[in-house]
């Protein structure tokens, strides 16, 4: 990444990766697979009910208007991607978002997206 007033400070692990993103690889990939994780409205929708805090299934349904089964299959490939986790209390699982920059990073786009708009 050139310096220039407008660049983006980065921490030196992500400064590693810009200066050689061949040897790492993983961390690309992983990346791509957050972009992806944000790329349907229906993940996004449950991404901010979890940004909220702790939900069960039930409240995610009822908050975003999806199907039951969509947002277990959701949930699923979510939690498979380690963007969100599960405790369960007797019979009801409550689901939470594992890191707090996930809900950062989809706050940031959703405030360009209208900040974008209002121009």
């Amino acid at each position: 990444m050139a310096d220039s007033q407008d660049s983006i400070p980065v921490n030196a692990a992500v400064d590693a990766l810009l200066r050689n993103p061949a040897d790492n690889l993983n961390a690309i990939t992983e990346t791509a697979d957050l972009f992806k994780a944000l790329a349907t409205p229906s993940r996004l929708k449950m991404l901010l009910v979890l940004a909220h805090g702790e939900a069960t299934v039930t409240h995610i349904v009822d908050s975003t208007g999806l199907s039951q089964p969509l947002v277990s299959q959701h949930l699923k490939f979510l939690r498979g991607l380690h963007l969100v986790g599960v405790k369960r209390l007797g019979r009801e699982a409550y689901y939470s978002l594992k890191d707090d920059h996930v809900a950062h990073i989809i706050l940031d786009a959703l405030a360009h997206t209208v900040e974008g708009h209002e121009h």
